[in-house]
């Protein structure tokens, strides 16, 4: 019983064929499940922070009209670092987020600051408007992405 070489080496190139498909195929499966699942997330996570920010304008004119300077929450952007999702962000949507959360954190280690003391109302007015400024740009460029 002669072994027929020629046959057995068509029926390896095949197999060896049809296996490298099936995992070529799996993994661009895969791909493109991971990218859509992380357009998703952008699109999620533009959503929540545009909506928080608007929340802190919301804050903000309310602190000023009223004048009771209460530290801003930053759990939002907090979450989304924690997450690590924020690798997923343009850069330079990134960027203005973290500068506008950066603001915040600011104006909020100022009211701590300034507990112990009398609270200088120039100054907390003058950080809650480069607040209101860095968020503005902020939501601007969000919307500019999303077009």
């Amino acid at each position: 019983m002669a072994i027929a070489w020629d046959y057995l080496t068509v029926e390896l190139v095949l197999l060896a064929g049809i296996i490298y498909f099936s995992v070529y195929l799996e993994h661009w499966v895969y791909r493109r499940s991971q990218t859509k699942e992380d357009e998703k997330d952008i699109k999620n996570i533009i959503r929540f922070i545009k909506d928080d920010l608007g929340h802190r304008l919301g804050f903000i004119e309310e602190s000023l009209q009223y004048q009771d300077y209460k530290p801003f929450f930053t759990d939002m952007w907090d979450a989304v670092i924690l997450s690590g999702k924020q690798s997923l962000l343009p850069f330079e949507i990134f960027q203005s987020i973290q500068r506008s959360y950066s603001w915040m954190k600011y104006y909020n280690s100022e009211i701590e600051s300034n507990k112990r003391g009398n609270l200088d109302e120039k100054v907390l007015k003058e950080l809650l408007d480069d607040v209101k400024k860095s968020i503005e740009k902020t939501i601007a460029k969000i919307n500019d992405f999303k077009k």
